[in-house]
C-alpha cells in the first residue's frame, strides 16, 4: 500500500510535487526541492516537470538521494545558482555546460570521482564548491573559470595543487583543507587577491617564502600539518 504522501505514478513525495506545481503556477524563479537530515521524504530522481520550469534562476536539490543528474538539466538556461550538495552523485552531466548563466555551483558532499571538462563553459561562475567528494584530481579546464572568487576543494584526495590554479587570479577564497598535499608550490603567490587560504589537515612540512607576497591574505589556516618552521 502506497503512502498517502507519495504519488502512485513515480513515487515522488507529494510535498515535492506541490512545490513544483506552485513554482509552475506562479512562474517562480526559485524552486527549493531540498530535504533535511531527519526527513524520510527524499528525491531519488528529479521529476521531469522540473525541466519545464525554464524561468528558474535558483534550484536547490540538497540533502536528497540523487545518484544522477539527467542531461535535461541543460533546459534550465536561466539558472544562476544550483545546489546539488549532500546527494549521492558520482558524476555531473556534460550538458551542465549549457547553463552559462550559472554563478554558483555547489556539488559538495557527494561521491564525485571526476568533473566534466565541459565545466569550462561556465565562465560566469564565481563560486564553485567540490569539497567532500572522492576527487583525486581536477580538470585543467577549470583554469578557464577566471571569474571564480571562491574555490572549495577540501576533504578530498588531492596530492598536488595543479599549476593551472595560478590562472584563477580573482580567487579570494581557496579551501584545500583535509587533502594529501605534501608541498605548496611557489606559484600560489600569483593569487594576490586571496584573503582566505585553508591548508590545514594536510601533510605539509614547509611553507614557501613566496606566500608572503599574498598581501591581501587575512586568514591562513595551517593546523594539523607536520610543519617544523614557518617563514
Amino acid at each position: 500500500m502506497n503512502s498517502p504522501n507519495t504519488n502512485n505514478q513515480n513515487q515522488v513525495p507529494r510535498c515535492f510535487r506541490e512545490r513544483i506545481q506552485i513554482a509552475k503556477d506562479n512562474k517562480l524563479k526559485e524552486l527549493d526541492l531540498s530535504s533535511d537530515f531527519f526527513s524520510r521524504e527524499k528525491l531519488t530522481e528529479i521529476p521531469a516537470e522540473v525541466w519545464e520550469l525554464e524561468q528558474l534562476e535558483i534550484l536547490n536539490l540538497n540533502v536528497n538521494q540523487l545518484t544522477t543528474i539527467p542531461e535535461s538539466i541543460s533546459q534550465l538556461t536561466n539558472l544562476i545558482r544550483l545546489d546539488l550538495a549532500l546527494n549521492r552523485l558520482t558524476t555531473i552531466p556534460e550538458s551542465i555546460s549549457q547553463l552559462t548563466n550559472l554563478t554558483e555551483l555547489d556539488s559538495a558532499l557527494n561521491q564525485l570521482i571526476t568533473i566534466p571538462e565541459s565545466i569550462s563553459q561556465l565562465t560566469n561562475l564565481t563560486e564553485l564548491d567540490l569539497s567532500s567528494n572522492q576527487l583525486i584530481n581536477i580538470p585543467e579546464s577549470i583554469s578557464q573559470l577566471t571569474n571564480l572568487t571562491a574555490l572549495r576543494l577540501g576533504h578530498s584526495y588531492l596530492i598536488t595543487i595543479p599549476k593551472f590554479i595560478s590562472q584563477l587570479t580573482n580567487l579570494t577564497v581557496l579551501d584545500l583543507v583535509d587533502n594529501q598535499l605534501a608541498t605548496i608550490p611557489e606559484f600560489i603567490s600569483k593569487l594576490t587577491y586571496l584573503t582566505v587560504l585553508d591548508l590545514s589537515d594536510n601533510q605539509l612540512t614547509t611553507i614557501p617564502e613566496s606566500i608572503s607576497q599574498i598581501t591581501n591574505l587575512t586568514q591562513l589556516y595551517l593546523g594539523f600539518n607536520q610543519l617544523t618552521t614557518i617563514p
